[in-house]
């Protein structure tokens, strides 16, 4: 399940606190009009009808209940035949009947809107006269023929239901707070901004710069990242340019070395020193490739994964190397530099042969994925160092020894290629006993979908 987001978080919290101010006000309201009036809870409107109906006439003094109903939102008098209707009239159907329930004699009750119609009310929907800001003229007939005739003065809303003007000031806080989580949203962005900038660091090494902006902690994180960013990226420039150097002067000397060897007349000796020779520079090669691969962005094109991996297995094949290789006669397009992923698919080819005594390599799609999987039929790698396995200049003891050769750079340089295009690399258990390592890369999608 997906976490939700700071912004979120905030707003999830702010709307919770408005709506449950504004359930409570209500509810105290209500709760409290009950209490008062010893009926329960009842519509104000309706019900200051009801009473005043039952005060006329039950009490006689039609006088006394005029001036207890009379106020700054309503107005009541007593009339001796119904004021004059215009057919049509628009009616309140739900006020009508409320009244009428609460009286409870079924005598008929007429509420209709006077007045001209405000701009866009006559275009209300239906079910939403309960918010009309026009007034209302309540029409009740009393047992002598008489009716009384009672006119809203304020909103039919706070009239009939009762709720304060301070309810509606709590819905203009709901857009208070709309504006405060917009503002909240502009102040997280340069926090999103410097996370993606890490993530992409922590891939790459290369300095990319975060706009600098936010509140002033902010801009200071920002500054200090981009400065450490630029540090870290000139350490591993100058560690790149002094490898290149030591291998470009060692070389040289290889070279001189190697031609002295081959004038050895000793010939298991001079067999002995060429291969400690060739060791050292496959060792000095592996070493600029790890410091290269782990600064300079790889260039990136479409590349038909499925062509790579079928040419580094015949390549082996033809070297006598036990391979298997199960790769689709379809094309499996990723992004990425071919030399980098010849180089990574060679050095997983090489790793299961080396320790396994051949390699077992399938390619597959898993939805949007390229799947590669290398099996080798070696000692395995135990759980506890299936993390450690992929640290430069790593060997295990019961299966990376000196008598292997190599620098324990090969599977460093993979993962490191692998998480530079945006993919995954794990260590497994083969079935059957020994290793597997499973690669997973981005796809390219098929040029009808990417244009979707």
């Amino acid at each position: 399940m997906r976490r939700l987001g700071l912004v979120w978080r905030v707003a999830l919290i702010v709307i919770a606190a408005l709506v449950a101010i504004q359930m409570i006000a209500a509810a105290a309201y209500y709760v409290q009009r009950g209490r008062a009036t010893e009926q329960g809870f009842r519509l104000p409107l309706p019900d200051q009808i009801a009473a005043m109906v039952e005060l006329a006439e039950r009490a006689g003094n039609r006088s006394l209940a005029l001036r207890v109903a009379n106020g700054p939102g309503l107005r009541v008098a007593i009339a001796h035949t119904a004021p004059p209707v215009a057919e049509p009239v628009e009616r309140v159907a739900w006020l009508e009947n409320a009244i009428a329930r609460y009286i409870g004699d079924g005598r008929m009750v007429r509420a209709y809107y006077i007045g001209p119609a405000r701009g866009g009310e006559s275009k209300r929907r239906p079910g939403l006269e309960n918010f009309s800001q026009r007034p209302v003229r309540l029409v009740v007939p009393l047992s002598d023929g008489e009716f009384i005739v009672a006119e809203t003065v304020d909103d039919l809303t706070v009239r009939v239901l009762g709720l304060p003007p301070g309810f509606w000031a709590g819905i203009i806080g709901f857009l208070v707070a709309a504006l405060a989580l917009y503002a909240v949203l502009r102040e997280t962005i340069p926090l999103s901004r410097l996370a993606r900038s890490v993530d992409r660091f922590a891939e790459a090494i290369e300095p990319a710069p975060v706009p600098v902006g936010g509140a002033r902690e902010v801009r200071a994180l920002i500054g200090a990242f981009n400065r450490m960013q630029s540090r870290i990226a000139e350490l591993v420039r100058n560690r790149t340019f002094m490898l290149a150097a030591i291998s470009h002067d060692l070389r040289t000397y290889l070279t001189r070395l190697r031609l002295r060897v081959e004038m050895m007349p000793d010939p298991d000796m001079r067999e002995r020193a060429t291969r400690d020779v060739e060791e050292m520079s496959v060792l000095l090669d592996d070493a600029l490739t790890f410091a290269r691969t782990s600064f300079a962005s790889n260039r990136s094109e479409q590349v038909d994964l499925a062509e790579i991996v079928r040419h580094e297995c015949s390549e082996r094949t033809a070297s006598d190397q036990a391979i298997k290789c199960d790769v689709p006669a379809t094309p499996i397009h990723v992004w990425g530099d071919p030399a980098a992923l010849a180089r990574m698919v060679g050095n997983l080819i090489d790793n299961a042969v080396k320790y396994g005594g051949e390699a077992a390599v399938a390619l597959s799609q898993a939805g949007t994925e390229a799947i590669m999987l290398v099996d080798d039929r070696g000692p395995g790698v135990p759980p506890a160092e299936r993390e450690r396995i992929f640290e430069p200049f790593l060997r295990l003891e019961a299966s990376r020894n000196r008598d292997r050769g190599g620098a324990g750079l090969g599977l460093a340089i993979a993962r490191h290629l692998v998480l530079s295009l945006g993919g995954t690399i794990v260590v497994e258990d083969r079935p059957g006993g020994g290793a597997r390592f499973r690669v997973a890369l981005p796809m390219i999608p098929p040029y009808g979908q990417l244009h979707k």
